[in-house]
C-alpha cells in the first residue's frame, strides 16, 4: 500500500487544510466598515431617510441599532445583508426621520462572532439652500445686470457725442 494513497495521508491533508481555513477567515475578516449618510439630499423639515452602511463583513453575522441623542430609536427597518467578493458581506440598514438643525444619530453595528463594536454618527451638513436665499442672490444678480445695462448706455451716449475740433 502506497504511503502517499492510504486513507490516513488523505485524512491527515485534509485536517491540515481545515486547520488553515479558520487563519485564512481571520485575515479576510478584518474589521467592519460603517458609514451613515442619507438617501436623498439633505434639507431640513422634508422627510428622509438614513443609511447605515457596514462593509468587510464576514461572517455575516452583526446587530445594528439606531440612536438619536443617544437614546434608541424604534421602527427600524430590518438590516439587509448581501455578498461581495469571496467571503466578503456589505450590510444596510435604513431610517426613516424628518431631520432638524440639532439632530445627532448613530448607527450602532456589532459583530456577533467577536463582539466588535463599531458606531458611526450623523449630524446634519451641507443642507440645500432655503428658496429665501436662492430668491435674494437672484435678485442681486439681476439688479447688478440692470446696473451694468444702464452704465454701458450711459458711456455709449457719452462718448458718441462729437468731439468739439480746435
Amino acid at each position: 500500500m502506497d504511503h502517499e494513497k492510504s486513507p490516513g495521508a488523505a485524512l491527515l491533508r485534509l485536517l491540515h487544510l481545515l486547520w488553515l481555513l479558520p487563519l485564512s477567515w481571520t485575515a479576510l475578516q478584518g474589521f467592519p466598515v460603517v458609514e451613515v449618510f442619507t438617501l436623498k439630499p439633505l434639507e431640513f423639515g422634508k422627510p428622509n431617510t438614513l443609511v447605515c452602511f457596514v462593509s468587510n463583513l464576514f461572517p455575516p453575522t452583526l446587530t445594528v441599532n439606531w440612536q438619536h441623542h443617544s437614546t434608541p430609536v424604534e421602527g427600524v427597518r430590518p438590516t439587509f445583508v448581501s455578498a461581495v467578493d469571496g467571503l466578503s458581506f456589505q450590510a444596510f440598514s435604513y431610517l426613516n426621520f424628518t431631520p432638524s438643525h440639532s439632530d445627532l444619530y448613530s448607527c450602532i453595528v456589532t459583530h456577533e462572532i467577536d463582539s466588535y463594536t463599531a458606531i458611526a454618527y450623523w449630524v446634519p451638513q451641507n443642507a440645500l439652500p432655503s428658496d429665501l436665499l436662492e430668491n435674494v442672490l437672484c435678485g442681486v444678480a439681476f439688479g447688478l445686470g440692470v446696473l451694468g445695462i444702464l452704465a454701458g448706455s450711459v458711456l455709449i451716449i457719452y462718448f458718441r457725442r462729437p468731439c468739439s475740433g480746435d
